[in-house]
């Protein structure tokens, strides 16, 4: 039954596709060797040097990709290097995002800076924000950026579509484009083969010899009246950051008021793993009934606002458990010491960015959270109610 528990866990929490996956957490993770199979890694610095012949999912504070991935990336990360070639699409979120590989399928990436280098080729869409983008490279197909600068000089296959604060065009663009900014300019260099429609807070511009194909025509409707745009960017960037270290210390107060709690579920969660998903299915579903009922009785609506006010705060709290088991489960099962509440916490972390990034796969991503959800809450329901057949037994 162990057996079983720790395989069904592990296929869960690796998106049902390990047994054939590989995980690697530590705080200094370098891959050398060819993995041939999807790779899981969550570490403070985390470097590739070798092949990933599968999807690669990855959080660290530092994350280097020096070598090609066959399929998806996953990625998030402090600063972050992408030099080898991704044979489909990229999801990225980080404070410094430098993109020098060629990539097969989109790029959807949000971070303080984007740069994507001279000679990279994006075969898919670019869909980014941030507070300064450059994109020096080309796209294939269409282009959507939000960001405090954006500057362009490289080529796009498709439409272009630019909001920000400061617009600097200087390379060329095969589809339609639409340009919003306080500030647009026109480099020597930029071309426009199809229809511009833009707004500037300076009015209409002179587009020189750049229109090849198409007009120019300044749209009033496309004018930003609530807020400026020149912080778009930046402040997208700071509600990442708000977030994350929400999160980071959500995880730190959990681990130190229940550390003990998470570490005994993720035991239980590992040799029990189907009882704790009934359990928290079970929990999920019939806390919603009992509010139901509660609130048909004018005595009871008290404790049916209290119970519903104590789930709210346990759904939204959802991904953090998870986490933290996550982390107390990978310690439990492949190291011999107890790891420290900071290397707990960190790994935690690290486990939150990588599942916020995968719950954005539709449908699957989703509903795997949902399953992962349920044997955490069913393993702490478990845990707690163990603890007090014990004190019951005790008394």
């Amino acid at each position: 039954m162990k057996t079983i528990g720790s395989i069904t866990w592990l296929a869960w929490l690796l998106f049902a596709l390990p047994i054939y996956g590989q995980l690697q957490s530590g705080e200094n993770v370098i891959i050398t060797e060819r993995t041939n199979q999807d790779l899981y890694v969550a570490g403070g610095t985390v470097t590739i040097n070798a092949p990933i012949d599968g999807d690669l999912i990855v959080a660290g504070g530092t994350v280097t990709i020096n070598d090609s991935v066959s399929h998806d990336i996953l990625l998030g990360g402090g600063t972050v290097f992408l030099n080898g070639y991704a044979g489909d699409d990229i999801r990225c979120a980080g404070g410094r995002i430098i993109l020098s590989g060629s990539v097969a399928g989109d790029v959807i990436a949000t971070g303080g800076t984007l740069d994507i280098e001279r000679g990279v080729v994006i075969s898919g869409n670019l869909i980014a924000s941030g507070g300064e983008v450059k994109l020096d490279g080309d796209v294939q197909g269409l282009i959507k950026v939000a960001s405090g600068t954006f500057t362009f000089n490289g080529k796009s296959g498709n439409n272009l579509e630019c909001r920000g604060g400061k617009i600097i065009i200087n390379g060329m663009v095969e589809g339609s484009s639409l340009l919003a900014g306080d500030y647009i300019e026109i480099g020597p260099e930029a071309r426009f083969n199809k229809a511009v429609k833009y707004w500037s807070k300076e009015g209409s511009i002179d587009f020189g010899k750049s229109l090849s194909g198409g007009n120019a025509t300044l749209d009033p409707t496309l004018e930003i009246k609530n807020g400026s745009w020149h912080y778009l960017g930046f402040a997208s960037f700071l509600m990442v950051l708000w977030y994350l270290g929400t999160a980071l210390l959500m995880i730190g107060l959990i681990q130190y008021l229940f550390k003990g709690t998470m570490r005994n579920s993720a035991d239980i969660v590992k040799n029990f793993s189907l009882k704790s998903l009934g359990f928290g299915f079970l929990f999920l579903v019939g806390i919603p009934v009992a509010i139901a009922v509660a609130a048909l009785s004018v005595i009871a609506i008290p404790v049916a606002l209290l119970l519903f006010i104590g789930y709210i705060t346990i759904i939204l709290l959802g991904t953090i458990i998870v986490a933290i088991l996550i982390a107390h489960w990978i310690n439990n099962t492949y190291y011999q010491s107890e790891w420290s509440s900071v290397r707990i916490v960190l790994t935690s972390f690290g486990v939150f960015v990588f599942l916020k990034l995968a719950s954005l796969t539709p449908v699957i991503g989703p509903l795997i959270m949902l399953l992962l959800a349920c044997m955490a809450f069913g393993a702490i329901l478990q845990q707690v109610t163990l603890k007090r057949s014990e004190v019951v037994a005790l008394t």
